[in-house]
């Protein structure tokens, strides 16, 4: 539903735990719509160059960032205490026709990260 597909449609799914210095920062996981890859063969160490290599790497994005308490699975597989504060990132990932193309959940220990975001001509 998050990618507006019909019930049935294929999807390819992908998951992956960041790392830095071998600690656990952040998992992703990611739906893509089945028309943007020929098959999950096709995808090696990065998903975007994947997508562009099929012509399908979303050229426009929606993201929402929001505080969250990280439940016991995510908190275990980042090494993390269950209610450890985390940030939550879901994205979605239009193609160039509007047809959505990737919907991404990006969960990030809040301990570990700074983000910062400049803003122009505002």
């Amino acid at each position: 539903m998050a990618l507006g597909l019909s019930p049935g449609a294929a999807v390819f799914r992908f998951n992956r735990i960041r790392y830095a210095d071998d600690e656990a920062m952040a998992l992703e996981f990611s739906t893509i719509a089945g028309y943007c890859l020929p098959s999950v063969e096709v995808v090696d160490d990065s998903l975007y160059t994947a997508l562009e290599n099929a012509g399908s790497r979303p050229v426009r994005a929606l993201q929402r960032l929001r505080a969250v308490p990280f439940g016991g699975e995510h908190a275990r597989m980042l090494g993390v205490d269950a209610g450890h504060a985390g940030l939550l990132i879901e994205r979605r990932g239009f193609l160039r026709d509007g047809r959505a193309a990737e919907f991404t959940r990006s969960y990030y220990r809040g301990d570990a990260y700074d983000f910062v975001a400049e803003l122009a001509d505002i």
